[in-house]
Order: C-alpha cells, then structure tokens, then sequence
C-alpha cells in the first residue's frame, strides 16, 4: 500500500460515528420535524451523555446547530454530508445485494461500514455501475449472467492480477 494513502483516510473529516449522528438528525427532522439531543441518543440506542459529546463535536466542526430550546439542526455542510452518507448507502447496498448477490443483510452491513469514506466521485461511478447493470442491456445482462456462474479459482499466486505476495483465497480472509 502506498505510504501515503493512509494519511488520506485517517483526516477523513467525519467518523463512521458521526455519520449515523448526521444521519439520525436527518431522519429525526424527516420523521418528526425536530431532533434534540435525547431523541438522537434514544434512536441511537446510547446514552444522553454520550449523544451530547457527539453533538458538541458535530457542532464545533460546524455541522450541527442548536437552538434555543435545545433543538438540533443540520448545517448547511451538514446536510451535506449526511444526504452524502445516505446516497452512498443506497448505492452501495443496491451494488452488492442486487447487482453481485451479496446476501442483503450483509450488504447492508458492509454498507454502513464504508458509506462514510466513500468520494462522492467513487459514488457517482459507482452508481453508474449500478444504473448499467439494471438497466436490461444485453451486455450488462450477460455480464451478470456470467458473474453469477464464475467460479472461483485461484490460478496461484505467480499467475494472479489481483494478490501481490499472499494469496488471498488460500489466507482465508474471510474467516
């Protein structure tokens, strides 16, 4: 891996956890027209002091609003970035359950684990992708075809684009 490259990911400006309190507050106002504090940490099944140091940071990152009685509001950027996670997430789960047959619950969960990290140019191709493979035509229907019946089968490690110095498939990642 290139040295760098986790640099990029360690300054992503917004947690896996911050992500679901963005989108909580989104779907509170959404759902009910008002999020507060103690409604974000009970949809977030966390405690009330918990979900008021997530929201100070939230705020202090400029994402999060309060007003005078106590209610939350997304920012501006804040809106953005949680309308940003959940199109990402619609994306994501649509590719790996509907498109390459992974089993929907672990779409969803492996969705929600890399919705935040994603760039909004890797999504639109992504969703690209996506629209291709639903869209009927006769490629992309053969390809898919073709991708539900491949079987895999490590041709070694010498002879393999994908693995560099450890096969992947004989090193059980999965498990």
């Amino acid at each position: 891996m290139n040295n760098e490259v986790w640099k990029h990911f360690a300054a992503h400006e917004v947690s896996h956890s911050m992500a679901h309190y963005l989108t909580t507050i989104h779907d509170l106002h959404a759902e009910q027209g008002y999020a507060r504090v103690s409604d974000v940490a009970k949809e977030l099944k966390v405690t009330k002091g918990s979900a008021s140091v997530q929201v100070k940071h939230l705020k202090e990152k400029g994402l999060v609003a309060e007003d005078d009685n106590r209610h939350l509001q997304l920012t501006e950027a804040g809106d953005g970035v949680a309308r940003q996670v959940m199109y990402n997430r619609q994306i994501l789960i649509r590719l790996l359950a509907g498109g390459l047959g992974v089993d929907p619950n672990l779409a969803e969960s492996d969705a929600c684990k890399i919705e935040h990290l994603l760039s909004y140019e890797t999504c639109v191709h992504l969703l690209a992708l996506v629209w291709l493979l639903d869209s009927g035509d006769g490629v992309a229907k053969e390809f898919l075809k073709k991708y539900h019946t491949f079987e895999l089968n490590c041709p070694g490690i010498e002879d393999c684009s994908v693995c560099e110095e450890v096969c992947m498939i004989e090193a059980n990642l999965g498990d």
